[in-house]
């Protein structure tokens, strides 16, 4: 298995992914704060977790229609409809969890677990693609942006290993200094505000349901 999962991403795209992250998980926070009478109530403790995670899935899918997002976006479909938000690069299949710590990987679900073969040299399978020379190479790797935390949200790119027995690698993304915070202080707050009226509007039916 390589080291260097770190080439497997540009600077940019690992930039995306922060502000995926961090403008999600503000939102989350400041929901929980500012709608307190309603997400305080007892029969919204079990799906906090829930609505933290689909607020980030949410605001990955509303980057994504940014003409210079550098990744590809798909929506990975389940059984009743369940979507979850897939990027891809050329050598990465990326998927986006919530765990408690960064040492530690998120629910081991089918798909994840077949998944994290790719990540295995000897298990991963050629596929054929028209549009590179030679027309054929091996699958993506998989990794997992994954967040969480209380006080303070880390977030890594963790690699699992062949069979999603535990992370074979993981690299942090990088921190936006606070100079760079304040430089782009009304785009993180208009980004929220997006994201929070999307959620109000069309993101609650789908956790609670």
């Amino acid at each position: 298995m390589q080291n260097q999962f770190a080439d497997l991403f540009t600077s940019r795209e690992l930039l995306t992914l922060t502000s995926i992250v961090q403008v999600g998980d503000a939102t989350y926070r400041e929901l929980m704060e500012t709608q307190q009478p309603m997400f305080g109530h007892p029969y919204f403790t079990s799906i906090r977790g829930r609505i933290r995670t689909k607020l980030v899935q949410m605001q990955c899918e509303i980057e994504s229609h940014d003409p210079k997002f550098p990744f590809e976006f798909v929506q990975r479909e389940f059984r009743y409809k369940h979507l979850i938000p897939e990027l891809r690069n050329k050598n990465t299949i990326l998927h986006i969890a919530r765990s408690a710590s960064p040492e530690m990987l998120s629910y081991a679900s089918k798909y994840k677990i077949k998944l994290s073969n790719n990540n295995h040299v000897l298990q991963r399978q050629m596929v054929i693609d028209l549009e590179q020379t030679p027309p054929y190479g091996d699958e993506p790797y998989y990794g997992i942006l994954t967040f969480g935390g209380r006080n303070q949200t880390f977030a890594v790119i963790q690699f699992p290993e062949p069979g999603y027995g535990g992370i074979a690698e993981q690299l942090f993304l990088p921190q936006v200094s606070p100079a760079e915070a304040s430089e782009n202080a009304h785009t993180f707050e208009r980004k929220k505000a997006a994201l929070k009226k999307e959620f109000l509007a069309h993101g609650m039916e789908e956790v609670v349901s």
